[in-house]
């Protein structure tokens, strides 16, 4: 149970145990009249020193969630270089240290106000324990700033020497404590130490979790990637040694087109499990949309090599999105008939829906999907591909009615929006589908496709210019982008140019045969109906 609420658009929680610690030590330190000023000051106190975490974490373009727990507080964010970590874990003493500071010039300037309580507890919690946060004890920043330190220095980790240091060095603050009669203090050192260690997994890294994954994965299932992307930081607080919310955080940026955030987080997996398959299918697509498809093309062959099971649908997915679809699509065959549960063959069967759609088999991919709903109706992701594959087919009605079934179970999915677009838009609709086209395109504003989808209506609405304006600020790799190409194509018919536009749809259909077959019910494409057949 936890207060919730937004400082600065940084989600903070504060948990009854952080109130509960708080105020026990505020009745052995103080009096029962004092403790409501005692437990502001030490709300405050610990806030402000998260939030210097944060506004490092921002600094760096990396959104950071902040949560208070019995022995402290943590603030999280994706993982970064060890060089920038160490600035962003010293922020922290580093606001409570100024904040001491400044009460430390004022009790100088004015002696007497050195016997108020409050401004006893400011010095406490600020100079004190922020200057203890440095020192490397278990749990607190020190130990991280001293695990960067030495990775920096030895070019890996070294966790364990790192924590023999900081158990030691704690051991005897907490004997000192106790034998000049500070056992309050020392109490509360051990305490801190102690959850905090208990918080992070026992390390000041991450390790491997097994705790069952929180909302965050299924809000990145309603393509609400924004909201996945906060609720993951909030879970990665609470459990940071659970690798399960960094994969959605990685996934979600990916999904807004954060390419770079995407990286960092999908490094942070790898760095955890260098074999974890999602991570690498992640960061490879990730590296493609970057166009840097040396990179790309290495973290597919990694993932092809992996021979566990588990990763097949990964293995499958990364196909899929490079582009060799023949490849994904005999891999995801041969895989079905091993599949362990009925969970994987269902998703290797939908996998095998879009090869299948992809390749131009459309009748073939239609049959499998309709399967797909029949046994899991309320599934908006296949009824959205079933209303792909009745575009290709031209059977624009059904196609609708499938669209926007997928919709109802996702308002704001934005791939669910573009398929009603498009739907609407080859079915001579296009003022109907420009606004969901729109929604789409922003919510994933530096995906190619996207653009291209826009750029198709706006030229069906008569405003070449425009879609012309989009596709040429798209970045060079994007060139070859099939969907790209498509709306070259309908630019170029557009202006006159069939010669030009029967040459892109056969470059189209080249690289995605199910495109071509749109093509054949494109109100756009009419024009090419005297051409050659791009086939």
């Amino acid at each position: 149970m936890a207060l919730k609420f937004k400082l600065l658009d940084v989600p903070v929680a504060i948990g009854v145990d952080f109130v509960a610690v708080m105020a026990l030590l505020g009745l052995l330190l103080r009096t029962p009249e004092q403790l409501p000023a005692w437990l502001i000051v030490a709300t405050l106190s610990v806030l402000l020193h998260e939030v210097g975490h944060a506004a490092m974490f921002d600094f760096y373009g990396i959104p950071p969630s902040i949560r208070l727990y019995g022995g402290g507080g943590m603030t999280t964010g994706l993982r970064l270089p060890s060089r920038q970590h160490i600035l962003v874990v010293a922020a922290g003493p580093a606001v409570g240290l100024a904040i001491g500071g400044m009460v430390g010039l004022a009790v100088l300037a004015a002696p007497r106000l050195a016997t108020d309580p409050v401004i006893q507890d400011l010095l406490w919690f600020n100079l004190g324990l922020s200057s203890l946060n440095l020192l490397p004890l278990p749990g607190v920043d020190g130990a991280a700033v001293l695990d960067e330190v030495v990775t920096l220095v030895l070019g890996r980790p070294a966790e364990v020497a790192a924590r023999v240091v900081g158990v030691v060095l704690l051991g005897a603050i907490v004997i000192g404590l106790a034998l000049v009669g500070q056992v309050a203090p020392a109490l509360f050192v051990a305490w801190v130490a102690a959850s905090g260690t208990i918080r992070i997994g026992g390390a000041s890294g991450f390790n491997g979790g097994t705790k069952k994954a929180g909302p965050s994965a299924q809000l990145l299932r309603k393509g609400l990637a924004q909201e996945a992307f906060n609720a993951a930081c909030v879970e990665m607080a609470d459990r940071p040694a659970d690798p399960d919310p960094v994969l959605v955080a990685a996934t979600a940026l990916l999904i807004l087109t954060r390419y770079g955030d995407a990286e960092t987080g999908f490094n942070e997996m790898l760095r955890r499990d260098p074999t974890n398959a999602p991570a690498l299918a992640g960061r490879a697509e990730t590296r493609r949309r970057q166009g840097r498809m040396s990179s790309a093309e290495a973290d597919l062959q990694t993932l092809l090599g992996l021979q566990n099971p588990e990763a097949i649908a990964a293995q499958a997915a990364a196909l899929y999105q490079a582009g060799r679809l023949d490849e994904g699509c005999r891999l995801t065959m041969a895989a079905l008939p091993k599949a362990q549960n009925v969970v994987v063959a269902r998703m290797l069967e939908a996998r095998l829906a879009s090869f299948e759609m992809t390749l131009g088999r459309e009748l073939e991919a239609l049959g499998h999907a309709d399967a797909l709903v029949r046994a899991e109706p309320g599934r908006p992701d296949l009824h959205e591909l079933r209303a792909l594959i009745l575009c290709c087919l031209g059977r624009l009605d059904e196609a609708n009615a499938a669209a926007t079934k997928a919709l109802a179970g996702a308002t704001k999915h934005p791939e669910f929006l573009e398929t009603l677009g498009i739907v609407e838009r080859l079915s001579g609709n296009p003022t109907a589908a420009m606004p969901r086209l729109v929604d789409a395109a922003v919510a994933r504003p530096n995906l190619p496709r996207g653009r291209a989808e826009l750029a198709l209506c706006q030229v069906q609405l008569g405003r070449v210019p425009e879609a012309k304006a989009a596709l040429a600020s798209l970045p060079e790799y994007a060139a070859g982008d099939p969907f790209v190409v498509y709306a070259r194509a309908a630019a170029a018919l557009a202006d006159g140019g069939i010669d030009t536009a029967t040459a892109l749809l056969r470059e189209v259909q080249r690289l995605r045969p199910d495109l071509g077959l749109r093509a054949g019910v494109d109100p756009l494409f009419r024009g090419l109906a005297a051409a050659p057949p791009i086939e």
